[in-house]
């Protein structure tokens, strides 16, 4: 596991604690990727957090499923959610700062950042949209790029695809 441990904060900066979402997809290191992936879609989430005995280890994201089962054609009930995960896992406190997490996720090119507290349990999970949708609400919805990063629209509108 990496950790993403960030600068000092300044005063009244947004933390990664006030935007992620702390109710995370855990799926153990053992399930297959068919029962993982049907997990995703039940709770209509993009990525699946791997643990081991309750310790974060690793992620499954849609894109993991793709390419390393579906592109591979190899039978998702057959293949293991610890053969196909994402490692190391790059993880935030959920103390960070906001501007860290994102400072991260760009290094690392990365769109999901696991938090955990200090004693490696697991928090939540910030994305990139997290952060978009923050920055966006922060300028009043005024940014159409950010909007767009943050899948926001006055309509209300889901959008076409489903």
């Amino acid at each position: 596991m990496t950790h993403a441990w960030d600068q000092p904060m300044s005063k009244g900066e947004e933390t990664v604690d006030k935007v992620m979402s702390k109710d995370v997809l855990a799926v153990d290191l053992n399930a297959n990727a068919k029962d993982c992936a049907r997990a995703m879609t039940k709770k209509g989430v993009s990525c699946a957090v791997i643990t081991e005995e309750g310790t974060a280890v690793g992620i499954v994201t849609e894109r993991d499923l793709v390419s390393k089962v579906l592109a591979e054609s190899i039978e998702p009930n057959k293949v293991l959610v610890r053969d196909i995960m994402s490692t190391p896992l790059i993880t935030t406190p959920p103390d960070a700062a906001l501007v860290g997490a994102a400072e991260v996720m760009a290094q690392y090119r990365i769109r999901r950042l696991v938090v955990v507290d200090s004693s490696g349990a697991l928090s939540g999970i910030v994305t990139a949209g997290d952060i978009a949708r923050t920055l966006a609400e922060k300028k009043q919805y005024q940014d159409a790029t950010l909007n767009a990063m943050a899948r926001y629209s006055e309509s209300g509108d889901s959008g076409p695809y489903q």
